[in-house]
């Protein structure tokens, strides 16, 4: 299972929603409660950690750490930080460089050995910014593959670009620095973090093997509903995971150490400022998306001209968090034991509640917009709120999807590959074939089959008998990188609708609803938005009517549709 660096959807959490302009005041802290209250009622589970000019000011848990033993969230439980474990590594690299054990500028033919011609190029700043050209993994996260197969694996693979030319986010090219780090200073990846970066920021509870964590202390994960455990259910070494993960990700901590290294971090406790300069510099662009790769953080310019410094993580069970905005002192930490409930999600609206950023919609309003609104077609939106404040339009009517999520742009020679695809899949999973999807996902067949095998058993006895599968319809994003294909799945009983998105010919995520929906973030004033296409939502009232009025790309002009 590989770790996954959500930089498609924090690209679009982040379009102008974080203007932090004051310091957090009570009432704004009073409104991340109540939020957090009303998502841990929609089924959230994890730890939240908000600071800001040295005080603490959200450190809870919610919902359950493990659903069946009835053990509840607290401040102090340990979770998986996913891929936030990249900034340790870099930092760990920089603190070598400033011991004088090596430059971030040298080849990594330098330290693991003769590399083949198409890598030998590579340096230690390109493994840093995701520019050294590797993919963006090589194999299970829990598969204990040793160094010497992990490094030989990485040379034989071929490069998607020349180094320094291109950039692709890559689990492999932080696994090689880990190497490097073990190369370099004789001691194994987590021990040195330990002694040099973890125990003078006072984080004793922050390792893979080290902190000799107890099971009953671990958060465990649960994918689709279903108990997946934890990390020491996983088959560990005695130093760690496998290079497939280790020192690019699953590292274990609380959010209350993950408060210490901020901490640590801004006060120079560990590096020097010439190294925390490095660390958050924008070294590299990513991609289409607004922001820049430093070394292991994701730096972010805010409407507002503040800097967003972030990482995310996760493995399609559990995710976490972590961002700062350095000019405010403002820190927010969050952890998801759950696939359904994304830590992104919820810090993204913490940090606009903090600083200002973002409206709130009243009770009162929502109540009076809540309803069915009746298009000029006759196809009906049925219109709720949930507890982001975000718009939520429910459609039967398969027409809708284009209208509500496409950006205007799709057309049957962009959209049929991943349309076939994703049929592909859906028919191959009712014929027992997990072989399409393991393709998709570039996993092994049988271990996927074993991890989605239960779950559409699962389906089947909730819904009844399978009947057939039909592909709705696919939108565009990014200018046609992500493509995300909407099948409908009918079973006797209840249909269930699969949104599968790629990312090039890869598949990059899988979404499941019990009806096609459209959701929006709210502007304030009755105005809503959706980023990712543009659209735009907006209700009105007059003599005693209420129209939600939709605009953009995709509708091709105005609609409005009238609340019956």
């Amino acid at each position: 299972m590989k770790t996954i660096h959500f930089l498609f959807l924090m690209a679009v959490w982040t379009a102008g929603v974080l203007n932090a302009q004051t310091s957090p005041a009570s009432g704004s802290v009073a409104a991340v409660e109540m939020f957090l209250q009303k998502v841990a009622q929609s089924g959230y589970a994890g730890s939240v950690l908000a600071a800001s000019e040295g005080r603490v000011l959200v450190d809870k848990g919610f919902g359950m750490a493990d659903r069946e033993a009835k053990r509840p969230q607290t401040a102090e439980t340990v979770f998986s930080v996913g891929s936030v474990t990249k900034q340790f590594t870099a930092a760990a690299i920089l603190k070598l460089e400033e011991q004088g054990k090596l430059s971030v500028g040298d080849p990594l033919s330098k330290y693991l050995g003769k590399a083949p011609a198409d890598k030998a190029g590579i340096t230690l700043h390109h493994l840093l910014t995701h520019s050294a050209g590797f993919p963006g993994a090589l194999g299970d996260d829990y598969d204990t593959i040793s160094t010497a197969a992990f490094h030989t694996l990485a040379m034989e693979t071929p490069l998607l670009f020349a180094p320094g030319t291109g950039y692709e986010y890559s689990n492999v090219g932080y696994s090689l620095l880990g190497m490097v780090i073990e190369q370099v200073s004789g001691m194994g990846y987590e021990a040195y973090l330990r002694k040099h970066l973890f125990l003078p920021s006072g984080m004793t509870r922050t390792g893979y093997q080290a902190p000799g964590f107890a099971p009953g202390e671990l958060a465990v994960g649960y994918r689709d509903g279903q108990r997946w455990g934890t990390a020491l259910d996983r088959p560990w070494a005695k130093e760690g995971p496998g290079w497939h993960l280790r020192a690019n990700g699953g590292i274990l901590s609380t959010a209350a150490d993950m408060h210490r290294w901020y901490k640590a971090l801004v006060g120079g406790t560990v590096l020097s400022g010439a190294s925390i300069r490095k660390l958050w510099t924008p070294h590299q662009k990513e991609g289409d998306a607004p922001s820049y790769y430093g070394y292991g953080w994701v730096v972010e310019e805010l409407d507002g001209g503040d800097t967003l410094i972030w990482h995310n993580g996760g493995n399609g069970v559990y995710n976490a968090y972590m961002g700062f905005v350095p000019s405010k002192d403002l820190l927010v930490v969050v952890s998801s034991n759950s696939n359904d409930q994304i830590s992104d999600d919820i810090a993204m609206r913490i940090q606009a509640l903090l600083s200002g950023g973002s409206p709130t919609l009243s009770d009162p309003e929502a109540a009076r917009w809540t309803g069915t609104y009746v298009l000029p077609s006759g196809a009906d939106l049925r219109v709720r709120f949930d507890a982001y404040d975000r718009l939520q339009a429910e459609f039967d009517d398969t027409a809708l999807l284009l209208l509500l999520s496409g950006d205007g742009t799709e057309t049957p020679e962009n959209t049929q590959a991943a349309a076939q695809r994703s049929l592909a899949i859906a028919e191959g999973i009712f014929k027992g074939d997990f072989a399409p999807l393991a393709q998709a996902l570039g996993e092994p067949a049988e271990e996927v089959a074993q991890r989605a095998g239960p779950y559409w058993k699962q389906q089947q006895e909730r819904r009844g008998a399978f009947v057939k599968a039909t592909h709705i319809g696919t939108v565009l994003r990014r200018q046609g990188r992500f493509k995300l294909s909407t099948l409908r799945f009918d079973f006797a009983r209840q249909p269930l609708y699969m949104q599968y998105v790629w990312d090039e010919d890869q598949l990059f995520d899988r979404r499941e609803f019990d009806a096609l929906r459209k959701d929006m973030e709210y502007e304030g004033g009755g105005a809503f938005f959706a980023p990712a296409n543009s659209l735009r939502a907006r209700f009105e009232e007059s003599a005693g009517k209420t129209a939600l009025v939709l605009e953009g790309p995709s509708v091709k002009g105005v609609v409005e549709a009238l609340k019956r």
